[in-house]
């Protein structure tokens, strides 16, 4: 991980090593990936591209062929058959209606070009997206990312692009109705992968078609995390037999192996401005484009078998975890086939007087939970980008019964430790300590308080003095040495926002009353001592 660090990005790297989360994987195989002797379920799958696991076998073998028969790699301009014999069987699986493939080498580069052949096609320049989507970092896919905190301080979201809530087509009927002479492109995700696995109303993307066809816009479905059977569904537009204007593919047509992505045209989204202008160096090569013909046919192998997988054992995963779920007031799953979502609703209400509550205010606590699935379980699951309470379960296709069930009991055994508050043992694995085995405490239920509409309000700043004042957080930190919990408030407290620690109503005799709120700045004395006098300054106000 020190080479990581120091060749590529340290801060990232800092972050990993802070949640063990710096793992050294040796091999992957199948569902599994190795660190020395331990074996991790992988649940991540790098995020839909690999549908077919860790080295799947098939597409070794189609790149294989590339060197034996000394195909060229690359070689533009020229017929480039590997390229054209993908783009047909392409055009053979997908919707009827789209004509032409534009090659790619990644899921944003082929949201750039998406946005490129829809403004040729039309002369427009606004694009339509919605807000929490997810649709790459280059300028223009940051763009119709609906997410700020990604395009902050990169001239993003650049001009042009437009952002509606997602899930209402209401809204895209007002937004067109007073945009669609400018506008370009309605984009969207059949279902929000990083927005938190949000799933439409039922007919949303029904909908969405018929009101981009009365205003003449074209549609755009982005299926670069949903297409290619992770819904269960080659496509998951096939669900209301919608025929987008262009469909856009990358992660799993790469077969796990090789980056790759497509752009499907219809016809009249395919100009010739667009087609002479538009190039890239790489795009259509004929390693990626050999396991992309390798990914289809074994996703269509004996007559779509692995989808009929998908389905059936996405549908007893999800069938098992929504019973789990069920038992608790905090967490809830929601998802289609093989991908699926983890929502945990912890805040300091439901956790009262405990440190969880607090990191998942902050958007800390669910990369916390997947190093402890991590570490505990060996279940590797991560965090969605913009659902930020949401874990995402993204197995490989090919996942059998046997790995379902060690990931369903990975996650059994972990809820009632959230569901207890015990943060001793959630932190244990980054600590290296063994908790006694222990029943778990019931949770004490929290009371909201809340201002009334004429009570004055004030309030008070607090913090930390020391590591033993921490404990103050939460009542399992007490069972903590001095040294891990010198540990907690070196490595979390930095990464925490001022935040409300508690709230109290004062009477006054004359019968009118003032709501208090006490704001704890996270950070002891010696820590706001030792920082930069402008940073200190400058969180104590972000507290105020």
């Amino acid at each position: 991980m020190q080479d990581f660090s120091s060749y590529i990005n340290p801060w990232l790297g800092e972050l990993l090593a802070k949640l063990r989360l710096d793992i050294d994987f040796q091999r992957g195989e199948g569902c599994w990936l190795y660190s020395g002797s331990t074996a991790y379920l992988d649940c991540v799958s790098a995020y839909g591209a690999l549908p077919f696991g860790h080295n799947p076998p098939e597409i070794w073998s189609a790149l294989q062929q590339v060197m034996n028969r000394s195909v060229p790699g690359f070689a533009q301009p020229s017929a480039m058959a590997p390229a054209a014999a993908l783009a047909r069987r392409l055009l053979e699986l997908a919707p009827d209606n789209l004509q032409h493939v534009t090659f790619t080498n990644s899921g944003a580069e082929t949201v750039e070009a998406a946005i490129k052949a829809c403004r040729a096609a039309t002369g427009r320049m606004t694009i339509i997206s919605a807000t929490q989507s997810f649709h790459g970092k280059t300028l223009g896919a940051l763009s119709a990312t609906g997410n700020p905190a990604y395009q902050r301080g990169f001239g993003a979201p650049a001009p042009g692009f437009i952002h509606i809530p997602y899930g209402d087509s209401a809204a895209l009927n007002r937004c067109l109705q007073e945009h669609a002479a400018e506008t370009a492109a309605f984009i969207i995700e059949p279902i929000q992968g990083e927005g938190g696995v949000i799933i439409p109303p039922r007919g949303y993307l029904t909908a969405v078609q018929a009101i981009c066809t009365k205003y003449n816009v074209p549609l755009v479905i982005d299926e670069i995390q949903t297409g290619l059977g992770r819904t269960g569904r080659l496509f998951a537009c096939m669900e209301e037999d919608v025929k987008p204007d262009l469909l856009l593919l990358a992660k799993a047509l790469g077969g796990g192996l090789v980056p790759i992505g497509a752009v499907l045209h219809s016809s009249k989204m395919y100009t010739k401005e667009f087609g002479l202008k538009h190039s890239s160096t790489f795009a259509g090569g004929a390693l990626a484009c050999y396991a992309g013909l390798a990914a289809l046919e074994k996703l269509t192998a004996n007559d779509g078998e692995i989808l009929k997988h998908v389905n059936s054992l996405g549908s007893y995963i999800q069938g098992r975890l929504e019973k789990i779920c069920a038992q608790y007031d905090f967490v809830s799953l929601r998802g289609r086939g093989l991908m699926l979502g983890l929502d945990f609703q912890i805040t300091r209400r439901t956790h009262p007087g405990n440190l969880l509550g607090l990191l998942a205010e902050q958007k800390l606590l669910t990369p916390l939970i997947a190093s402890y699935l991590l570490h505990k379980h060996q279940l590797r699951v991560a965090p969605t980008l913009n659902g930020a309470s949401v874990i995402r379960v993204q197995a490989p296709l090919i996942i059998s019964q046997r790995e379902a069930d060690f990931l369903i009991k990975a996650i059994e055994q972990t809820l009632p430790v959230l569901d207890a508050g015990d943060t001793t043992e959630i932190f244990s694995h980054l600590l290296n300590i063994k908790p006694s085995p222990k029943k778990l405490a019931p949770r004490k239920p929290g009371r909201q308080l809340k201002p009334g509409a004429d009570q004055t309000r004030f309030a008070f700043l607090v913090h930390p003095l020391d590591d033993h004042s921490v404990m103050d957080f939460d009542e399992y930190l007490a069972k903590l040495s001095p040294d891990n919990l010198s540990t907690i408030v070196n490595r979390w407290l930095p990464e925490m926002d001022p935040f409300v620690i508690g709230e109290a109503v004062i009477p006054s005799k004359t019968g009118c009353s003032a709501f208090c709120e006490f704001i704890n700045i996270p950070r002891t004395a010696s820590q706001l001592l030792a920082m930069d006098p402008r940073e200190s300054i400058s969180l104590v106000r972000q507290g105020i």
